[in-house]
């Protein structure tokens, strides 16, 4: 053979081979970039960044679960049969707001109208710019939420995509794996992977002490918490009425809050939050909810595996607690006054969560 022929049968085969693997994820698309799941196939989810655009444009759905990785143990299953809803779940742990806010455009933009929108506000990501994204946990995947269809290239020719997903799917087939996809309650769900207990939480810590100095809020931290919310919580609720946002607090443990006394901080994450559900309450249908006062909870390190995450039982409590309040059945025997903010008892209930606060013995937490 020819150098000539020889250099035109490699150049076909490449040619060749990367036509097949791109046919292959065109095919299988594990990432929902082109269309719904094949019904004939069984699709393993697992990389949020990656396929939660893509669940959220194809999916069949009438609700949303979403948020940081305080919302991944929730059970969909739960809001479901709760709400008589069909919901998604596609969490982005570590998110900014705007990474999540972003997604939720996606789903009003690809023809969908969801009843409900649940949704943590993570404290530690109330001061940030409106447009900040995690550049530091890897390469964003624009490729596959933008509508550019040169740079599929990406996805389509992704050796990952190909081992991970693609294959395994064409294979489970040939094994006559059942179809469909997995659910959305073992998706992104950690609970079983992480270890609780006091002594992760506290990680060594004798004491809190009495704070050496005070913080108060600057100009520009208020400006960056009001574009922040503006722009990635109360500007989409205020185009869609129709759609209920259920926006709530986390119950971070006590020992979150005991640390930011410690450095004299704890009242300007009040005055933070305290600005964010100002701005919320504009909006008739943005429902919020907060569990600080749940000392049976927060207070109780043995649920949590840090500071801010809690088991999964606490994601239950905290789904039953807000469905019964949408649901109208509210029984003071049951719920605390404070779960629910409404504009009648939001100066209250940031009293008595200030109150609760400044006044509690965080080394209580320690013995």
């Amino acid at each position: 053979m020819t150098s000539k022929k020889w250099f035109f049968s490699i150049l076909i085969l490449t040619i060749s081979s990367l036509i097949l693997i791109a046919g292959l994820v065109f095919f299988v698309d594990p990432f929902f970039h082109y269309r719904a799941p094949n019904k004939k196939l069984f699709y393993k989810l697992y990389d949020q960044r990656s396929q939660n655009d893509g669940i959220t444009r194809k999916f069949d759905y009438d609700a949303i679960i979403t948020g940081t990785s305080m919302a991944e143990n929730f059970s969909v299953s739960q809001f479901n049969e709760g709400l008589s809803v069909n919901a998604i779940k596609v969490p982005y742990s570590g998110a900014t707001y705007k990474e999540i806010n972003d997604n939720l455009e996606v789903a009003f933009k690809s023809g969908h109208h969801p009843r409900y929108v649940l949704r943590p506000l993570d404290y530690s990501l109330l001061v940030r710019d409106k447009d900040e994204l995690r550049d530091d946990m890897g390469e964003y995947p624009y490729w596959l939420t933008n509508d550019i269809i040169w740079d599929d290239v990406k996805y389509l020719l992704n050796k990952d995509v190909v081992v991970r997903y693609a294959l395994p799917a064409v294979i489970g087939y040939f094994q006559g794996k059942n179809p469909g996809y997995t659910s959305f309650d073992e998706y992104s769900y950690t609970d079983g992977n992480n270890i609780y207990g006091k002594d992760r939480v506290l990680l060594g810590r004798k004491s809190f002490k009495e704070p050496e100095e005070y913080y108060l809020p600057s100009g520009e931290d208020m400006l960056m918490l009001s574009e922040n919310i503006e722009q990635n919580v109360v500007a989409l609720a205020r185009m869609h009425p129709e759609t209920t946002f259920l926006y709530f607090f986390p119950p971070y443990s006590m020992a979150y809050w005991g640390d930011l006394y410690e450095q004299g901080v704890l009242d300007n994450i009040r005055t933070f939050k305290a600005q964010a559900i100002e701005q919320m309450l504009e909006c008739e249908n943005i429902h919020i909810y907060s569990f600080t006062t749940h000392t049976e909870i927060t207070a109780d390190l043995d649920r949590y595996r840090d500071q801010a995450h809690y088991d999964y039982n606490v994601n239950c409590m905290i789904m039953d607690l807000i469905m019964e309040y949408e649901k109208g059945y509210e029984n003071t025997d049951i719920f605390s006054v404070s779960d629910r903010i409404t504009k009648e008892n939001a100066d209250r209930y940031l009293a008595e969560e200030a109150m609760l606060l400044n006044s509690f013995d965080y080394n209580s937490l320690i013995k």
